[in-house]
């Protein structure tokens, strides 16, 4: 049996539970779990740090999930990057408006909370 990818992943949400459940549904393919508890400290990690994926929060608290994805699409086409980065939204809403925004503004696709690892892995290796 082959081993699986272990995945860079940072999970940007602000609240310590989904923190804990987040990290304790990623660690089986995740080498490196990173937590940004607001888009402001999303950008910074993002800015230095490499990541395979990034589970966006929509809703946190300085700048949201949505302010945070068009500023890392923003970064990326300003510095041509070719492969730019898999960033799933994370919320309770999964309503179609809510599904159209975040793939609007950049997003690769939407997870609802709480989420499994199957959940993570149909949209990574998709």
């Amino acid at each position: 049996m082959t081993e699986r990818k272990k995945y860079k992943i940072l999970v940007a949400e602000d609240n310590p539970i989904n923190i804990k459940v987040s990290a304790f549904v990623l660690k089986p393919i995740a080498d490196v779990i990173d937590i940004a508890q607001n888009g402001a400290e999303v950008l910074e990690k993002f800015k230095n740090n490499t990541y395979d994926v990034i589970l966006m929060d929509v809703k946190m608290p300085i700048m949201d999930g949505y302010e945070a994805t068009i500023k890392i699409r923003k970064m990326e086409a300003d510095n041509k990057v070719e492969k730019p980065i898999v960033i799933i939204a994370t919320t309770a809403n999964s309503q179609p408006e809510e599904v159209d925004k975040c793939k609007n503004i950049g997003m690769n696709d939407l997870m609802v909370k709480p989420f499994s690892i199957n959940d993570i892995l149909a949209i990574i290796e998709h």
